[in-house]
């Protein structure tokens, strides 16, 4: 598969990601202890709803496996190889950072999703005590993947502002402001609800533009111009 039919499939897996993430936090997470319960009432919950917390750390996963595709893919766009061509006019410097920004995010949230599955495991082994501790420490880790998705939406945003991939203006700073937010301290993890959705409208937008190109080459190619020589 060419980078250029890859960019065509940024919007779909950008949407994937943003609806397993919604279900997997809000509709599969929603109703899950808070940090202060005592332990007997993470044990009683996690064994009434063990099916649905594998559920969730399987959904979450997914969405985080797609995200690693997403961000590799993305570096390429803002170096300005998204189209098989050898260009590379980006900032590397910019372009790393976003991939490493998105790396975090999901590595952020992959230790958070251990966390999930050692309590999982307590509380059907009967440990209330560890059980406590371990939604205690999911419950407040959040640092991490906060972290990687306001370096990842910084970046790119400061990326695409200078020019990087010859996406809009008002995409760059839409991640500016969700990078922001991110670490604006007691309305982080809205950052984090319009940074799921930002990286679907990014991934659109990639696919319109990939897609835009491909009009042009192919009329390029077709040209009198083109024929004649």
């Amino acid at each position: 598969m060419t980078e250029r039919r890859i960019s065509r499939w940024m919007g779909p897996v950008g949407l994937a990601i943003l609806v397993l993430l919604v279900v997997g936090f809000a509709v599969l997470g929603g109703n899950q202890p808070k940090e202060n319960v005592s332990g007997s009432a993470v044990d009683a919950y996690s064994n009434a709803h063990q099916a649905q917390e594998w559920a969730q750390v399987y959904v979450i996963g997914l969405a985080l496996a797609l995200m690693v595709f997403y961000v590799s893919h993305l570096r390429g766009v803002l170096i300005g190889k998204s189209h098989g061509a050898d260009e590379g006019g980006g900032n590397r410097t910019l372009a790393n950072a976003s991939f490493a920004g998105g790396i975090l995010f999901v590595v952020g949230l992959m230790t958070a999703g251990t966390l999930a599955v050692a309590q999982i495991l307590a509380t059907h082994n009967h440990q209330a005590d560890i059980a406590h501790t371990l939604n205690f420490v999911g419950q407040n880790a959040e640092l991490g993947y906060l972290f990687g998705m306001a370096v990842f939406a910084l970046a790119t945003g400061a990326a695409i502002l200078g020019g990087q991939a010859g996406l809009p203006r008002w995409l760059g700073w839409t991640g500016v402001v969700v990078g922001v937010i991110c670490v604006a301290g007691p309305i982080s993890f809205l950052g984090l609800v319009l940074g799921a959705i930002w990286i679907a409208i990014t991934g659109f937008v990639v696919a319109a533009r990939a897609k835009d190109s491909s009009r042009g080459l192919g009329a390029a190619a077709t040209s009198p111009a083109a024929i004649g020589s």
